[in-house]
C-alpha cells in the first residue's frame, strides 16, 4: 500500500496539537494577599500533577511542591481544587501573581494563568499580555482577598471580584444576585441595610450603562429587559467598602 507521507505528518500534527488543546486547564481561582493562600481550580477533563509547576510574584519565584497544603493535592482531579500557602510572600498593597508549568517566566506557553492587583504594569504584566489572557494596565482595584468569578474560559481584571470568604457582616457591600443568567430582571440582596449604596453596572469594556442611588434598603430590582445579550459587571460601593460580580444577560 502507497503511503501518502505528507498527508500522515498533517495529520498527526494536527492531533497533537488537539491533543494539546485537551490538556487540563488549571487557573488561579482565590487570592488572599494577607495570608499568602492560594487556591487553583483544574477546569479540564483529566488530573493533572502541579507539583512542578511555579509561582512568580513581582519577579520571585517558587515551585508548588513542597509548599504548605491548605486543602486538596497538588496531584488536581478533574474539576477539583487544591489550596495551599505561597512560600513566595504577596503584597498586599500591588503584585502580580503567574501561575507556570515551567521556570521558563518569559515564555506565552509556559505562563498557565495571571491575574494583578492595586496597580497595573507589576511584574511579568507583558507577557500576560503578549498571551492575550490580560489587559494592559487594568488591575483588581477591590478589596482582598480575591475570586475569580467566570468559568475558566474568560480572562482578565473584570473576572476578579472580592471573595465573600468574608463575614457578610463585616462587609457593608456584600450582596448576591439572583437569577444569572437574568433575562428580564436582575434582583439584587444586600447582607447590610445600615449604609447608603450606589450601584454601578459596567459592560464587558468596562463602560458604565447603568448607576442607581440606594438608602439603607435590602432588595432592588433592575430591569434588564432591553439590554443587549452579553457579560456585565455589576459594582456595589458604600462609603467602607465595594463589591463586584459578574452576570449574564440573556
Amino acid at each position: 500500500m502507497k503511503i501518502n507521507y505528507l498527508k500522515l505528518f498533517f495529520l498527526l500534527t494536527i492531533f497533537g496539537f488537539t491533543s494539546l488543546g485537551l490538556r487540563a486547564q488549571v487557573r488561579i481561582v482565590q487570592v488572599n494577599p494577607a495570608t499568602n493562600a492560594i487556591k487553583l481550580h483544574n477546569y479540564g477533563s483529566d488530573a493533572i500533577d502541579v507539583s512542578d509547576y511555579y509561582l512568580c510574584t513581582l519577579f520571585s519565584y517558587g515551585q508548588l511542591d513542597g509548599m504548605p497544603l491548605i486543602s486538596g493535592t497538588f496531584n488536581i482531579p478533574a474539576g477539583g481544587d487544591v489550596t495551599f500557602t505561597s512560600d513566595v510572600d504577596l503584597t498586599i498593597s500591588a503584585a502580580d501573581l503567574g501561575l507556570y508549568n515551567t521556570n521558563n517566566f518569559g515564555s506565552l506557553s509556559a505562563m498557565e494563568d495571571f491575574t494583578q492587583w492595586g496597580s497595573g504594569g507589576n511584574g511579568r504584566e507583558n507577557v500576560a499580555v503578549a498571551k492575550g489572557i490580560w489587559t494592559a494596565g487594568t488591575f483588581i482595584s477591590l478589596p482582598p482577598p480575591y475570586e475569580y468569578s467566570g468559568d475558566g474560559n474568560q480572562n482578565g481584571s473584570p473576572f476578579w471580584i472580592t471573595s465573600l470568604s468574608l463575614q457578610k457582616n463585616q462587609f457593608p457591600a456584600a450582596f448576591e444576585i439572583s437569577p444569572n443568567p437574568a433575562k428580564s430582571y436582575l434582583s439584587l440582596e444586600f447582607y447590610n441595610n445600615q449604609e447608603s449604596k450606589q450601584i454601578k453596572v459596567f459592560d464587558v469594556l468596562g463602560k458604565q450603562i447603568y448607576v442607581q442611588n440606594l438608602g439603607s434598603g435590602v432588595f432592588v430590582d433592575i430591569n434588564v429587559v432591553n439590554w443587549n445579550k452579553g457579560i456585565y459587571i455589576v459594582k456595589i460601593e458604600t462609603e467602607s467598602s465595594s463589591q463586584s460580580k459578574r452576570f449574564i444577560k440573556n
